[in-house]
């Protein structure tokens, strides 16, 4: 999420804005995308015409894993219906297939009675 960064000299951050447009006249400040999971811990300050931001990622708690594992397997579990699915349409042709074949063969053996 991005959002607007206000620092010191030394890299310590003062205050995150989300949702501002406009960087304050006077202050050290960068605009950051902070990507989900990922805490701002610093400004790295060494090139200070080009400030980068130091994150730190939070280990993912039991919630986080349950969910992750939740929605893997509701792609799986798709992803099998989706096969079942198209299974069951070439066992439907399959299943004319033999019908047909059938029918032809009581025809032959009819057509050969007479």
């Amino acid at each position: 999420m991005r959002a607007l960064v206000i620092y010191d000299l030394t890299g310590r951050i003062w205050q995150i804005i989300y949702g501002e447009e406009e960087v304050p006249q006077g202050l050290p400040a960068a605009f950051v995308d902070i990507p989900e999971g990922a805490q701002l811990e610093r400004m790295d300050v060494t090139d200070p015409d080009h400030p980068k931001p130091v994150f730190s990622y939070l280990p993912e708690s039991d919630i986080g894993r349950l969910q992750k594992k939740v929605a893997d397997l509701e792609e799986e579990l798709t992803s099998t219906q989706l096969a079942l699915a198209e299974q069951y349409e070439t066992n439907l042709a399959l299943q004319e297939e033999v019908t047909n074949t059938q029918l032809a063969l009581v025809e032959l053996y009819e057509g050969k009675e007479v």
